[in-house]
């Protein structure tokens, strides 16, 4: 179930910033080199979503900055279950 503090972290993560989003509404243009390993999770997301690079890029940008926030803001414990185990996600 959705709480109230992950619909708020899931909006800052897709961009909905507040009064931490930049006066320019315009996109900032990046130039990244990026790992092999990289390109690869890139490629994963435009494979299984159907998206441009661009889009990929956006998506795991904000899947980042979302696990970063609830670890490093929130001090939350994320956790990755499967049925044979549960990790944990750990910011160095």
């Amino acid at each position: 179930m959705k709480t109230e503090t992950d619909a708020r972290r899931s909006n800052r993560a897709a961009g909905s910033h507040g009064s931490e989003q930049s006066d320019d509404p315009q996109p900032k243009r990046i130039n990244v080199a990026v790992t092999a390993e990289m390109v690869q999770a890139l490629q994963r997301v435009m494979d299984h979503e159907g998206v441009t690079l661009t889009e990929a890029c956006r998506r795991l940008i904000s899947y980042g900055d979302f696990i970063y926030r609830a670890i490093k803001d929130d001090h939350a414990e994320v956790l990755v279950k499967t049925e044979n185990s549960t990790r944990e996600i750990v910011l160095l």
